[in-house]
């Protein structure tokens, strides 16, 4: 997969248009005759075609209060007689509110820790990225079973969607334990309608939490426009207080050298790749105390 798909699929490029943009217009704000005019706004231009297909699920308000600043730079900066004073609250505004967008998708991409108490098993729904893809590759989660100290059951099929994921966590033999939920990406690729995905993802996420279960959902990596449905994932997350694996995770494994077997199912490599990801995040007790012990 090219550097450029995946950043546009983990996220990176949200923030290299924000900085595009803000880089860009202020220097338009202060160069502005010439060639450097026309660079700097093409630059400008670029840098909010970025943000806007990002497919970053944060609120339509809150890029409508970004977006408005943004272009008022970019007019303000092509306007021969335009007030300095004008200009510069233009791009008060534009650091302000990018500032502001920032700082409230900057959580979403740090990485989370999940404790698992010791003789607690973890589960893990989901779909072929769990499963595999019938061929000869030891997936991640018996990988993971192997390098991590504890038990893991693996409910993953092939094919698998939300409605599949909701009949996996019936398999669920005990409660209050760990579940790992990697679901949606056959939702997202097949078509499903968001409000149907958000739904059933709601009555998985329910299901899971009424059996006291701590839950660690894969976030989607998206396509541009596919906002709705990482959207619909935070929202559900938040509702239930599961923790969310950010999706620049797993577009990182989707991108390493031979990490994945067509593109999207992933090769030896790429579930080795993962289950080390996930070995770091979920630690046992014993092992979280002892790395605070250690100086």
């Amino acid at each position: 997969m090219s550097p450029l798909i995946l950043s546009f699929a983990d996220g990176t490029i949200f923030f290299i248009g924000l900085a595009i943009v803000v880089v860009a217009n202020l220097l338009l704000l202060r160069f502005r005759k010439g060639l450097s005019r026309v660079v700097f706004t093409l630059f400008t231009l670029l840098g909010i075609i970025f943000v806007i297909i990002s497919s970053t699920p944060l609120p339509l308000w809150a890029y409508a209060c970004w977006f408005l600043p943004a272009v008022g730079s970019l007019i303000m900066g092509n306007l021969v007689k335009s007030p300095r004073k004008l200009r510069i609250l233009a791009g008060v505004l534009l650091l302000v509110t990018t500032a502001g967008l920032v700082l409230a998708e900057a959580p979403y991409h740090r990485t989370p820790r999940m404790t698992v108490p010791r003789g607690k098993t973890v589960y893990v729904l989901g779909d072929s990225l769990s499963a595999g893809a019938g061929t000869r590759e030891r997936c991640w989660p018996a990988v993971l079973k192997e390098i991590g100290d504890f038990s893991i059951v693996n409910l993953a099929e092939p094919g698998a969607r939300v409605w599949n994921a909701i009949e996996q966590a019936d398999r669920i033999e005990q409660t209050d334990s760990i579940v790992i939920v990697e679901i949606g990406g056959n939702d997202l690729l097949g078509g499903t309608d968001v409000s149907v995905f958000r739904d059933q993802l709601d009555r998985l996420i329910s299901k899971l939490r009424s059996n006291h279960h701590e839950v660690l959902m894969f976030e989607l990596p998206l396509f541009p426009f596919k906002n709705s449905f990482g959207k619909a994932q935070r929202d559900v997350a938040t509702k239930y207080g599961v923790v969310l694996l950010p999706k620049r995770f797993l577009t990182r494994v989707f991108g390493i050298k031979n990490g994945t077997l067509d593109g999207i199912h992933l090769s030896q490599t790429g579930h080795n790749a993962l289950a080390e990801i996930l070995a770091k995040i979920l630690q046992t007790e014993g092992k979280k105390e002892e790395e605070k012990g250690t100086f």
